[in-house]
């Protein structure tokens, strides 16, 4: 996808009453800033949500698609890659769970395309907990996984430095830009994951900080990308608790680690491991056991959800 088509893309979704999947469907139907300049009205008449007004503003979008288009050719000088959702190299199960126009990242595009194994468990998780997850973090990196996680503490960091000492093979989806470290603990961290062949991924543009949607997102995302989520730890409160329910909504499998290893807190994994879907683990090796089992991810070139009356894309619907 090239830049001029993104910047026409995202562009967009600055005309009142066009989110993000009206703006694909726009720009899928007409596909460059001319054919919008020289459009009439009557060429919006299969649109409905397209009246006199939105069509001027259609028309009048060439200052703000230069804009976007010197912005994202400035991110990719500064070594940021700029994926549109067109784009071949978008992460094609993200286009049927949570699919943002645009994504941002740093390092290895190709650990995308790997065998991938999200992870997910609270900031206060134990050493039991910590230890546990790192070393099968490890273990399946040496197996040719690639671990994704959120980059926060605890649980998250345990998973990549596991990943990190072995490969490199990590992926990190922050709920800030590539370039804002969060948390800023970690910033040393990620730069030795991209370092090492590693990847950072974000739906914010490089510089933004967090929040509280861009946690979501970030979560959404994390149990999107590949076929199996592992809860490390969970008080049943909180973020983790929400990436369980996020991915068991996405169809996604759920592992947990067995009652014996003794990880804390371990509320919210007793629940869960009640549910008659969830897998229990104890090594790495049971867990690739079961990820080879499971069918392949979906593939597909939509944005699910529908919209809202002004034509954003509901938190609810999107994922």
């Amino acid at each position: 996808m090239r830049i001029e088509d993104l910047a026409l893309l995202v562009a967009l979704t600055e005309v009142d009453g066009i989110g993000d999947k009206r703006a694909l469907e726009l720009y899928r139907e007409f596909e460059t800033k001319t054919e919008f300049e020289s459009s009439s009205r009557s060429d919006f008449d299969q649109f409905h949500y397209v009246d006199n007004d939105t069509h001027q503003q259609l028309q009048e979008l060439g200052a703000v698609i230069d804009e976007y288009r010197e912005r994202f050719e400035r991110y990719q000088s500064e070594g940021t890659a700029v994926i549109g959702i067109d784009d071949e190299r978008y992460p094609a199960s993200l286009r049927h769970h949570h699919a943002p126009l645009v994504l941002y990242t740093k390092g290895n595009l190709s650990r995308l395309d790997d065998r991938l194994v999200s992870v997910s468990g609270s900031r206060e998780t134990n050493e039991d907990g910590r230890g546990w997850i790192r070393e099968v973090a490890g273990e399946m990196a040496a197996e040719d996984y690639t671990i994704v996680s959120g980059g926060a503490a605890g649980t998250d960091t345990a998973a990549h430095k596991g990943a990190l000492e072995e490969t490199g093979s990590t992926i990190v989806v922050l709920p800030t830009g590539v370039n804002n470290t969060y948390p800023e603990e970690n910033t040393e961290l990620f730069a030795e994951i991209v370092d090492a062949g590693g990847l950072l991924l974000s739906h914010r543009p490089p510089e933004e900080g967090p929040t509280r949607h861009a946690f979501l997102d970030r979560n959404k995302t994390i149990s999107a990308l590949s076929p199996g989520t592992v809860i490390v730890a969970t008080d049943g409160s909180g973020g983790t608790m929400a990436q369980y329910k996020t991915a068991i909504k996405q169809g996604r499998q759920v592992f947990v680690p067995d009652s014996s290893l003794g990880i804390e807190p371990s509320g919210g994994v007793e629940e869960i491991r009640s549910d008659g879907s969830t897998a229990v683990v104890s090594t790495s090796f049971e867990l690739m056991d079961r990820l080879q089992c499971l069918p392949p991810l979906e593939h597909g070139n939509q944005l699910t959800g529908e919209s809202d009356d002004d034509g954003q894309m509901s938190l609810d619907d999107w994922g």
